[in-house]
C-alpha cells in the first residue's frame, strides 16, 4: 500500500471512531467530504476506492474536513480540522479554532501560537484529533477576555494605527472549502477585498495590518499547489478616518471572471475582465505584476487568455 492509501485508510479510521463518538449537532461535515463518508456508510473497501478519491484530491482540492461545535463560557465557538492528504504519517493537520469575538486581538495571536506550539509537540504518524480537542477545551477559557466590556474586535478607538492591502496569487482556487474559508475569515477579520476563484486564483484583502497578517497566515495552512504573496503595500495612519480612506473595495466578494470547463468546479479565468475591474478600482499596476501585460492597455491585440493546462 502506497503512503497516500495509507494516510488515507488512516484518515477514514479516525473520522469513523469521531462519528461514534460525537452527535451530528455536536460533529459537522464540509460538503466535501460526501466520497469520504460514501465509503464509510457503505462499508466499502478502501482499495476499490483509492483511486477515484486520489482524483478528487488533486483535481478537485477535496479533503477531509469537519468542524466541532463546542462551548467557552457558555459561548459557542467552533474548532475547524482539515486533513491534508498526507496526514497522519507526513502531514500536520490544519486547525483553526473560531470564537466569535470573545479574544481580542492580543489573546487571539496568543493563543495561536501556543496552538501551534502544541501541534508540532505531536508526533506525526499518530492520530491528532482528540489530543488537539483536549487542549483546546482545556486552554481556550484562559484566553478569553472579559465579556462585560467590547474587545479590542469589536472597538478600535480613533489614534495612530497601520493599513495593509495583500495581494495574493494562487494556481487555482476551485475548492468549495477553500472557496468559503476565503469568504468566512475575511468576514470574520473585518477585512474588504476580493477573491477570484478559478485558474489562475487571486486574493486582496486589505484592513488593519494585524488583521491581514492573521489572514494571510490561515491561508498559508491550507493545502495550496502554490500560493504567494505577490504585494503588499503598508501604510501608516494617525487616524481611523485616515485609515478608511485608503479602501479601494467595499465588502469582501468572491469574484468568478470565467465560464466553466467540464465539471462546475473547475473553470479558467478570464483575465480581460479582471483586468477591467481591476482598472475600475484604481489597481491597474497589479494586472501587469501578475500576468506582464500592462493593465491600461485596451489594445484588442492583447491576448486574455489562459492556457487549459491544469
Amino acid at each position: 500500500m502506497d503512503s497516500t492509501a495509507s494516510c488515507l485508510e488512516l484518515q477514514l479510521s479516525e473520522v469513523e471512531m469521531l462519528k461514534s463518538m460525537y452527535s451530528e449537532e455536536e460533529l459537522v461535515f464540509d460538503g466535501d467530504c460526501a466520497p469520504y463518508l460514501k465509503i464509510l456508510l457503505n462499508g466499502d473497501s478502501l482499495d476499490d476506492n483509492t483511486a477515484e478519491l486520489q482524483t478528487q484530491i488533486d483535481e478537485e482540492g477535496i479533503c477531509l474536513g469537519f468542524t466541532f461545535k463546542i462551548l467557552v463560557d457558555s459561548h459557542p465557538a467552533e474548532i475547524k480540522f482539515d486533513f491534508p492528504k498526507l496526514y497522519p504519517e507526513a502531514a500536520m493537520p490544519n486547525v483553526f479554532v473560531r470564537t466569535s469575538g470573545i479574544l481580542s486581538r492580543q489573546s487571539q495571536s496568543k493563543f495561536r501560537q501556543k496552538l501551534d506550539d502544541f501541534l508540532l509537540s505531536l508526533d506525526k504518524g499518530e492520530i491528532m484529533v482528540l489530543p488537539v480537542l483536549d487542549w483546546v477545551n482545556e486552554h481556550l477559557p484562559g484566553y478569553v477576555d472579559s465579556l462585560d466590556t467590547p474587545t479590542e474586535t469589536k472597538s478600535i478607538g480613533d489614534g495612530p494605527c497601520s493599513f495593509t492591502r495583500m495581494w495574493i496569487y494562487s494556481h487555482h482556487i476551485y475548492s468549495k472549502f477553500k472557496r468559503r474559508d476565503i469568504l468566512a475569515w475575511a468576514s470574520e477579520l473585518s477585512l474588504q477585498g476580493f477573491s477570484m476563484s478559478g485558474k489562475p486564483g487571486m486574493i486582496c484583502a486589505e484592513g488593519h495590518t494585524e488583521d491581514v497578517e492573521e489572514y494571510w497566515a490561515r491561508l498559508r495552512r491550507l493545502n495550496w499547489k502554490r500560493l504567494v504573496m505577490k504585494e503588499r503595500e503598508d501604510v501608516c495612519c494617525d487616524s481611523l478616518d485616515f485609515l478608511k480612506r485608503q479602501f479601494r473595495f467595499e465588502g469582501f466578494e468572491e469574484k468568478v471572471f470565467g465560464t466553466s470547463k467540464g465539471s462546475s468546479s473547475s473553470f479558467h479565468s478570464d483575465i480581460g475582465l479582471l483586468r477591467t475591474f481591476l482598472q475600475e478600482h484604481n489597481c491597474s499596476h497589479i494586472f501587469e505584476l501578475y500576468f506582464g501585460i500592462n493593465g491600461d492597455s485596451q489594445s484588442p491585440g492583447v491576448d486574455t487568455s489562459v492556457g487549459e493546462g491544469r
